[in-house]
């Protein structure tokens, strides 16, 4: 099947699965759109997909749109990425991603919303999630977020959460400005949320596991659970390194900076590490003793050359001083 087959029938077969009051659009690469409506919602997916705030349709996307046009959810996906995926794995792995997401939009249509919600209503629902700020530099201009280096940690509330999957929004100032309360107590509160509902999790960076178990990668004092093993005297298994993610593995990059962590990775690696963001859902640590700084860099370039820049966080590496207990840019 070629790609312009693929995109006809991937259209078709999605629009015969809704029943309900959503819309199903696709955004076809190099369209011109004159409808005000569309322009704002090309706006808003360049927004989320390249940071840039412009009209002009940069690839075949499909969307799942929702909701007033003073509050419209949208998710999306890149047709080439689907197709891509279908070439090696079927239709079976494509529909049946879009089918859930359409039902649980459905399931879901009465979302939480945080438009005129008090802070004691929303509190609870507030989350952070990393982003790299020269992509997403235009739309953070109304947004609270704490900034470490080119890493934006950016509020967002959650407008459902299944346990497994949660639709979220970012918090314009226009609705926090309301409530009267500090950023830097907003952004603390959410950050506990974040520690609470995904807690941290490391792992050997041999295990690969896809879906690892929640009671697994333990490593934070207090906790149950399947605790991980470092050995400081296997030089080999420094070097290869650990992953450091969350319970979902989901904008687990966040994970290094929950309150604790770097002092405990600290005690585990004997000493100085040196942090990597190979996305925004992870990190690499290694002991300083075992890794060579010049090749962690490149090897950290070239992962975010090679994999999807919506994920990629940042190209820097940072080293956690124990003197200083600080993390520090190298």
């Amino acid at each position: 099947m070629t790609y312009e087959e693929f995109k006809r029938e991937l259209y078709r077969n999605i629009l015969q699965q809704e029943e309900g009051d959503k819309q199903i659009r696709l955004f076809e690469r190099r369209s011109i759109c004159s409808d005000i409506k569309d322009l704002q919602i090309i706006k808003a997916l360049n927004l989320s997909c390249y940071g840039v705030a412009d009209l002009v349709v940069h690839e075949d996307i499909l969307c799942i749109l929702w909701g007033s046009s003073a509050n419209r959810n949208i998710i999306h996906w890149k047709v080439r990425t689907l197709y891509e995926r279908y070439k090696r794995e079927g239709w079976q792995s494509v529909l049946p991603e879009i089918i859930v997401k359409l039902e649980e939009v459905g399931r879901n249509s009465r979302l939480f919303s945080m438009e005129n919600a008090s802070y004691e209503q929303c509190c609870d629902r507030l989350i952070l999630r990393p982003l790299n700020m020269q992509q997403h530099r235009v739309e953070l201009e109304n947004c609270v977020y704490w900034k470490f280096g080119d890493i934006a940690m950016v509020l967002y509330g959650l407008l459902s959460d299944d346990g497994a999957d949660y639709v979220s929004m970012k918090m314009r100032r226009e609705i926090t400005g309301r409530w009267n309360i500090s950023d830097e107590k907003i952004l603390i509160h959410a950050l506990l949320n974040c520690y609470e509902k995904m807690p941290p999790r490391l792992f050997h960076a041999g295990e690969m596991t896809l879906n690892p178990e929640p009671d697994c990668g333990v490593f934070m004092s207090g906790e149950k659970g399947k605790r991980i093993v470092i050995q400081r005297n296997d030089r080999w298994d420094g070097i290869r390194g650990y992953r450091l993610t969350t319970t979902r593995q989901v904008n687990g990059a966040l994970a290094i900076f929950y309150p604790g962590v770097k002092e405990r990775l600290a005690k585990m690696m004997g000493g100085d590490y040196f942090v990597g963001f190979t996305s925004v859902h992870e990190a690499v640590i290694h002991p300083v003793h075992c890794k060579n700084l010049v090749d962690m860099k490149a090897a950290i370039q070239h992962i975010n050359a090679v994999f999807d820049e919506q994920d990629m966080l940042t190209n820097r590496v940072y080293r956690y001083c124990c003197k200083r207990k600080h993390l520090l840019e190298v």
